[in-house]
């Protein structure tokens, strides 16, 4: 189970795996048919690692009444917040749709830090193209991802110099979501991730280093404790821990607050050796390993 607030009040969630969908619509947002069956799938998942005993579970075929019960969102998107509402439920105090698109796209991240050589989050349809043209320093192909996307959706991989016609108008589908980010493609060793939360006031708390698996799509498959950390496990911690710390600061800055989650892993380089990314991805949210992330809460800032 989750970790329960101190004042231990039931709550109403909606579990919106959807979120960077919905933020990446610009307008009105229905999800299609494939994503509702993606998220039949994943939110019984979520939920019993999210919720506590006497929380409930809404969606948009909920008839209940929660009039006065305390509610939150996995992302607190405006369809989100009024599934909550219509229910009868409070939304607990949450960011404005303009920051949480802000500090959800890929462009917040890669102006973070770029982890990956030769990676960059590009703007124009003609970068874009002459980047392609070019070979990585590190595998063969590119990865070009959309700013937003879930479950792996968003991504393609790109042959340099050897673009299909379904490649342009990913790229032009892209520029009109405010850009891409390129980067090699590169042959992941191993997953992590590290969890916290922003308080309304810039605090930030973090929880303990995770490892993660996902699938060759990007999809996560779990999310595990490490138990018995190796050394190289406490050296990806503690540059995970830095980069974590440097989220928090911008992501209160931007005026984020809630849940968030770093992703980073370890990959094969040009050498044939092992290199970190230490930041590979932010999410200003929930997430499927948030639970477990978080169960250990570690220092207050």
């Amino acid at each position: 189970m989750a970790t329960r607030d101190d004042d231990h009040r039931p709550t109403a969630w909606v579990l919106n795996l959807d979120a960077d969908l919905e933020l990446a619509a610009h307008g009105s947002y229905t999800p299609t048919n494939s994503i509702r069956a993606a998220m039949r799938r994943a939110v019984p998942v979520l939920a019993r690692a999210l919720l506590d005993e006497g929380d409930i579970l809404v969606d948009e075929h909920f008839a209940g009444d929660l009039e006065g019960m305390r509610a939150r969102a996995y992302c607190p998107t405006p369809r989100a917040i009024a599934l909550l509402r219509r229910a009868g439920a409070t939304p607990e105090p949450h960011p404005s749709l303009a920051v949480l698109r802000q500090v959800n796209s890929r462009a917040f991240t890669a102006g973070l830090l770029q982890g990956l050589p030769g990676a960059r989050f590009v703007t124009d349809l003609r970068d874009a193209m002459a980047a392609l043209a070019t070979s990585p320093s590190v595998g063969r192909d590119w990865r070009a991802k959309r700013p937003f996307g879930m479950s792996g959706r968003g991504q393609r991989t790109m042959t340099p110099g050897a673009l299909a016609d379904a490649d342009h108008a990913f790229l032009q589908s892209a520029m009109s979501e405010g850009g891409v980010q390129l980067e090699p493609n590169v042959t992941v060793v191993d997953e992590y991730a590290l969890h916290g939360v922003v308080s309304q006031g810039g605090a930030a708390t973090y929880g303990a280093m995770v490892a993660q698996r996902c699938d060759a799509r990007g999809r996560w498959l779990e999310t595990l404790p490490i138990e018995q950390p190796t050394d190289e496990d406490r050296d990806v911690a503690a540059r995970l821990a830095e980069q974590c710390t440097n989220v928090a600061s911008a992501l209160a800055k931007a005026g984020y607050f809630g849940p968030f989650g770093v992703d980073a892993y370890t990959y094969r380089d040009a050498e044939g050796g092992v290199s970190l990314q230490p930041l590979s991805e932010v999410n200003a949210r929930y997430s499927m390993g948030f639970a477990i992330g978080f169960r250990d809460r570690g220092r207050q800032e």
